[in-house]
């Protein structure tokens, strides 16, 4: 099956709360990561503007534990701002398409 983690970065908040929530869950050293929020600074038209993308490495799983027992990824469930979902890969574009600043990152298992 194909499945996606969406996020709408137009409002994450930068809290590493995912980063960390993902470390406890597959209890990864230091400088590892299955979730890194990467920040993204640029000037736009009338403002400076600093974005937070969360984007998984290659430690990511995407929890395929927890979701074969019905939760949600580790960084979704703790995710303090709401703007990660997860779920079948065609309902995490949906959700990106009405949306103007998000990603989905994608994956068969």
């Amino acid at each position: 099956m194909e499945y996606g983690l969406y996020v709408d970065y137009e409002w994450c908040s930068g809290c590493h709360a995912c980063e960390l929530a993902c470390k406890q869950e597959h209890d990864l050293k230091t400088d590892e990561w299955g979730i890194r929020v990467v920040e993204r600074t640029y000037r736009g038209k009338e403002k400076i503007t600093v974005e937070y993308v969360p984007i998984p490495t290659d430690y990511c799983d995407f929890c395929m534990p927890r979701v074969k027992q019905g939760k949600k990824p580790a960084c979704v469930h703790h995710c303090m701002t709401k703007c990660m979902d997860f779920g079948p890969l065609e309902e995490m574009a949906e959700l990106s398409a009405k949306k103007r600043k998000t990603v989905v990152w994608g994956r068969t298992f």
